[in-house]
């Protein structure tokens, strides 16, 4: 899971948190991310269906929805890779074949929770990636769709990165 700071340079506002589920799955996957960052922080919180087409075509579609977003927004991604389950979205071979563009984290601030357990993607992988980026980095013990299982330490990283889009922390 890794989190990326979008318009950081205004300060003191709440940013929009924005949930974008991976691969095998939809935004339910976030339901205990979600519950925590509404009711107990008062954020307004967005988790968007990713069309699962290429990452192209959902670079595209979720740009086009985080520009129609007017205040800061804190976007939070869960890996293309997932675990199966009853609500589990089909992916478009392109998905795993699209090149991406210009990664965001070169010019944004980002917060990763690294999952040790995470036997999809790879700990050591999602670490090494998450250290490129110059991430905040949390590692906790989990699966790879930890935001399920320990939904409040992932809440806490992002809300530890919330207050530093809005400006409240450094």
């Amino acid at each position: 899971m890794s989190v990326t700071g979008e318009g950081s340079q205004q300060a003191d506002m709440k940013p929009t948190i924005v949930l974008v589920h991976g691969a095998f799955a939809d935004a339910s996957s976030w339901n205990g991310v979600i519950e925590r960052l509404q009711q107990q922080e008062d954020y307004t919180v967005i988790a968007p269906p990713n069309p699962l087409r290429g990452v192209g075509a959902d670079s595209a579609y979720l740009a086009g929805l985080l520009n129609q977003i007017d205040r800061p927004v804190l976007l939070t991604v869960q890996s293309y890779g997932g675990a199966m389950a009853a609500t589990q979205r089909p992916v478009a071979a392109a998905a795993f074949s699209d090149a991406s563009g210009p990664p965001a984290w070169r010019k944004l601030p980002s917060w990763a929770v690294v999952a040790t357990g995470d036997k999809a993607a790879g700990a050591d992988v999602v670490g090494a990636h998450a250290r490129r980026a110059g991430a905040d980095i949390v590692e906790v013990e989990g699966s790879h769709v930890i935001m399920i299982s320990k939904p409040q330490v992932v809440s806490e990283h992002i809300l530890k990165a919330a207050r530093v889009v809005a400006g409240t922390q450094r």
